[in-house]
C-alpha cells in the first residue's frame, strides 16, 4: 500500500537524523549537495583563563630561582650582614669619635674603613664614613691652624688632599697657614743672617750655616726668590769645589760634595755634567785600583811579601773599607810569620822576631802569628839546650845517628831540638863541609818529600802538611815549594767541600782556615769562605 507523505507534515527525529546523515549541507545553507572536496578540519579547542594563569606562574617562579641563584652573594649580605664586618665599621666609628684619623698601625678610621671596602667596595657605612675622615681631617687643620700647631695643620691637610678634599676648601686654609707661617716667622731677619753666613764663607756649618738658612727659608715659603737665588749660588759653589777636587783625584770629597747638592737641590742645572765627570772618574779610579791589586797580588804568588804589603798598604791608604786589599794584608802578613817559623827553626831568633812583629803591623789578629811566636819560643827552649859555645866533636857522629833515627820514626820537625832537623843542624856546626852531614841533608830532604807524597795521595792532610813543613825549612823561604802548597790547599779546599755538602760547618771551618795556613794566595779561598758564610757555618 502506497503511503504518499504530507508535504506539510513535520518529520519525526529520527527521520531528521537520517536526513542530516544522508545528505550533508551546503556552505549557503541550500539543498543542493556541496561541491566534491577535502572535509573541513576541526578547529582546535582555545586554552582556558586558568591555563594561562598556570604558565605565568611557572614562569615567574623560574625566573625568581635565576635570579636568587645570580644575586644570592648580595642579597644575604644586604639581608644579614657580616658580624666581622660591623665590627670593623664599629671600630672605625670610635676611632673616628676619638680623633684618630690615620695610623700608620693600620687602627686609624681611615685604614679600618678602606678595610671593609677592600672586601666590600660597595658598603655603604664604610663609603660614608671615609667622607667623615675627609672632613673631619679639615676641620681638626683648622683647628691646629687656629692654635698654631702648624706641623698638626700641615699633616691634616696631608690627609684631607689624600683623600681628595675639594679644592676650594684646602686652597683656603693652606692660604692660611703660609700667612700664618710667614707671620710668625721673621723671613727677613732670616734672610740677613743667610747672607752674612754666606759673605763669612760659613757655608756647610751645622745650623747657622748659609745653606742650611736658605732651606730653612724656602720651608716656610717655597717661592721666595731672593732664598732661591741664593742656595743656587751656594750650590754652583759646591759644584766647583768638587770640579776641583776632582782635578786633584779626590774622588771621596768630590762625591761628597755631589750628594749635598743632590740632598738640597736635585734639579740644579750645574749638577748633571759634574754627576758625570765624577762618574767616568769613579771608573777610571776602579780600573786603577784593579790593576794595582792584581799587581799585589802577583807580587804575593811570587814569595815577594814586603813588595805585595806595599802595594796593599797603599790601596788601603786611598780606601780603608776595601776588603780585598785587607785580605791581601791578612795573607802577606800569614806568609810573613810562616818565614819566621823557618827562621826560628834555624835559630835565626832575631830575623824570626823582625818579621814576627812586621807581620803584626800588618794584620795584628793573624792567627799565623800566634803559631809563629810559639815556634820561636819552642826553638829557642831547643837552643838553649845546646851545650856552652862550642860542640864537642865526640858527639858528632851520636848526632848524625840520632837524626837517622828521628827520620825513621817520621820526627822530621818536631819536636823542636829532638827533630832530625834540629839534630843535623847541630852536626852541621860542628863540621859544615863533612861528607856524611851532606848525605844526611840529601836523606833528609829524599825522606821529607816521600813523607809529603804518600800522605797527600792518602789524603792524609794533616800529617801531609807536616812533611810539607819539613820540606819548607830547607827552603828557606824561597819559592821552589809554591806548586805543592797550591796542591796541599786545594786538597783541603776540597775536603771542606764535602764537609760542607754533609753540613758539618766546623770540619769546614778548620779545612779552610789549614788552607788559608798552607797557601794564602789560593785564589778558591775566598769563593769557599762566602759559601760557607752563606750556608750558616
Amino acid at each position: 500500500m502506497n503511503h504518499r507523505k504530507d508535504p506539510g507534515a513535520t518529520p519525526s527525529l529520527g527521520a531528521l537524523d537520517q536526513l542530516d546523515l544522508d545528505r550533508p549541507r551546503s556552505r549557503a545553507g541550500s539543498d543542493d549537495p556541496p561541491p566534491p572536496g577535502p572535509p573541513p578540519r576541526a578547529r582546535p579547542p582555545r586554552p582556558s583563563f586558568w591555563a594561562w594563569v598556570i604558565l605565568a606562574t611557572f614562569v615567574a617562579a623560574v625566573c625568581l630561582l635565576l635570579a636568587l641563584g645570580t644575586w644570592r652573594d648580595s642579597l644575604s649580605q644586604a639581608l644579614i650582614p657580616s658580624s666581622e664586618l660591623n665590627r670593623e665599621i664599629e671600630a672605625a666609628q670610635l676611632a673616628l669619635a676619638r680623633g684618630e684619623l690615620s695610623r700608620a698601625d693600620g687602627q686609624g678610621a681611615r685604614e679600618r674603613f678602606q678595610a671593609v671596602l677592600a672586601r666590600d667596595p660597595d658598603h655603604p657605612a664604610a663609603r660614608s664614613g671615609l667622607v667623615a675622615v675627609r672632613e673631619a681631617a679639615l676641620v681638626h687643620a683648622r683647628a691646629a691652624l687656629a692654635g698654631g700647631d702648624f706641623d698638626a695643620a700641615r699633616q691634616h691637610l696631608a690627609l684631607a688632599r689624600a683623600m681628595a678634599a675639594p679644592a676650594d676648601a684646602l686652597a683656603g686654609i693652606e692660604a692660611e697657614l703660609v700667612a700664618r707661617q710667614s707671620a710668625d716667622a721673621d723671613i727677613a731677619q732670616r734672610l740677613q743672617a743667610a747672607r752674612d753666613a754666606q759673605a763669612q764663607g760659613r757655608i756647610e756649618q751645622q745650623g747657622d750655616g748659609a745653606l742650611a738658612l736658605y732651606e730653612d727659608i724656602l720651608r716656610l715659603q717655597p717661592d721666595n726668590a731672593i732664598a732661591l737665588e741664593g742656595r743656587r749660588s751656594l750650590l754652583a759653589g759646591l759644584l766647583r769645589d768638587a770640579e776641583r777636587a776632582l782635578a786633584d783625584g779626590d774622588l771621596r770629597t768630590a762625591g761628597a760634595l755631589v750628594d749635598r747638592v743632590v740632598k738640597a737641590d736635585p734639579s740644579h742645572l750645574g749638577l748633571p755634567a759634574v754627576q758625570a765627570r765624577l762618574g767616568e772618574a769613579r771608573a777610571e779610579g776602579e780600573s786603577a785600583r784593579e790593576s794595582a791589586l792584581k799587581a799585589a797580588q802577583a807580587e804575593l804568588r811570587a814569595g815577594r811579601i814586603e813588595a805585595a804589603a806595599l802595594g796593599f798598604q797603599a790601596l788601603l791608604a786611598e780606601r780603608p773599607d776595601d776588603v780585598e786589599a785587607r785580605q791581601g794584608m791578612d795573607d802577606a802578613a800569614a806568609m810573613l810569620a810562616a818565614r819566621a817559623s823557618r827562621l826560628a827553626a834555624d835559630f835565626e831568633f832575631d830575623a824570626a822576631a823582625e818579621a814576627i812583629n812586621r807581620a803584626r803591623e800588618w794584620a795584628p789578629g793573624s792567627p799565623a802569628l800566634a803559631a809563629a811566636e810559639r815556634r820561636l819560643e819552642q826553638a829557642r827552649e831547643a837552643r838553649d839546650e845546646v851545650p856552652g859555645q862550642a860542640l864537642d866533636p865526640d858527639e858528632f857522629d851520636s848526632l848524625l845517628d840520632e837524626a837517622a833515627a828521628a827520620m825513621r820514626a817520621g820526627d822530621l820537625v818536631d819536636p823542636p831540638g829532638a827533630s832530625a832537623w834540629d839534630l843535623l843542624r847541630r852536626a852541621q856546626a860542628i863540621a859544615p863541609d863533612n861528607g856524611a852531614v851532606r848525605r844526611a841533608f840529601v836523606e833528609y830532604s829524599r825522606r821529607a818529600r816521600a813523607c809529603f807524597e804518600d800522605e797527600l795521595a792518602g789524603n792524609r792532610l794533616g800529617a801531609a802538611q807536616a812533611c810539607l813543613d819539613a820540606l819548607v825549612v830547607q827552603d828557606r823561604g824561597g819559592d821552589e815549594l809554591a806548586d805543592d802548597r797550591r796542591r796541599l790547599a786545594d786538597r783541603w779546599l776540597a775536603f771542606g767541600e764535602e764537609r760542607l755538602g754533609a753540613g758539618e760547618f766546623a770540619l769546614a771551618r778548620r779545612a779552610l782556615a789549614a788552607a788559608r795556613d798552607v797557601d794564602p794566595s789560593n785564589p778558591r779561598l775566598e769563593t769557599f769562605a762566602e759559601r760557607l758564610q752563606r750556608a750558616g757555618g
